[in-house]
């Protein structure tokens, strides 16, 4: 009986620092975990001071530090128009091809911007790092790709209805995924090209996104067009 009592009050003894014990490691876990929260939320705020400091910042600095980027983009827009000047045989021979144009660049700048928002986003998040770069550049592209294809695809009803000739709308079908492969890659690439050069991503990624969207997105376009009119037999000029 005494033997008895003696186990059962070690046993007692063992569950209480078993349980003390327990509550120590849960104390020091939720600590941790507090911790690294934070240290996530203080990289992610730290990744874009502008945000952060948006009801601190005067409009004087805003427009100054965005409307110094917007006036080189804008200058460097008008290597859209050489491109076009390039072509302009093509033009005046299939007129129809200049009515894509719009059609076109607003594609590219849709795509480019979701994958910017959802790459700003990640970052913000912590979700993503430096590091990180290959493996969303591969990732978005292959989106791209995706979603690119299936666009090209829902286009075709579109330019039956309106009697647009067979070799210019497989033009602009395939354009669509290379468009939308285009201005995935540089949409997630800039975000992190910013960041390496000490950049603000949020004020510089879109602006320069678009900018090269637009001038590449006509480029890849005239550049399908030509090698489906050589593959119908049409001239190209």
């Amino acid at each position: 009986m005494v033997a008895s009592s003696s186990v059962e009050g070690e046993l007692k003894e063992k569950i209480k620092e078993l349980r003390a014990e327990n509550a120590t490691l849960r104390k020091a876990a939720g600590i941790k975990s507090k911790e690294v929260i934070k240290k996530s939320e203080s990289n992610a705020e730290g990744s874009d001071p502008d945000v952060d400091d948006y009801k601190e910042t005067g409009i004087v600095r805003l427009v100054i530090s965005r409307g110094g980027w917007l006036a080189v983009f804008l200058v460097s827009l008008s290597l859209t128009s050489l491109v076009m000047t390039g072509f302009e045989n093509t033009l005046e021979k299939h007129i129809e091809l200049a009515y894509f144009v719009p059609l076109m660049i607003g594609h590219g700048g849709n795509a480019g911007g979701q994958t910017l928002g959802t790459v700003l986003s990640a970052m913000a998040r912590g979700q993503i790092g430096k590091n990180d770069w290959f493996s969303v550049l591969v990732k978005e592209c292959a989106v791209g790709l995706g979603t690119g294809s299936c666009v090209g695809v829902a286009t075709l009803p579109l330019l039956m209805a309106l009697k647009i000739p067979t070799h210019i709308s497989v033009a602009i079908m395939l354009t669509m995924p290379f468009l939308t492969v285009l201005a995935a890659g540089l949409a997630a690439i800039l975000p992190f090209a910013c960041h390496a050069v000490g950049f603000d991503p949020s004020v510089v990624a879109a602006p320069a996104m678009t900018t090269l969207v637009d001038v590449g997105g006509i480029l890849v376009y005239f550049l399908t067009a030509q090698i489906v009119f050589r593959y119908f037999g049409i001239a190209l000029s």
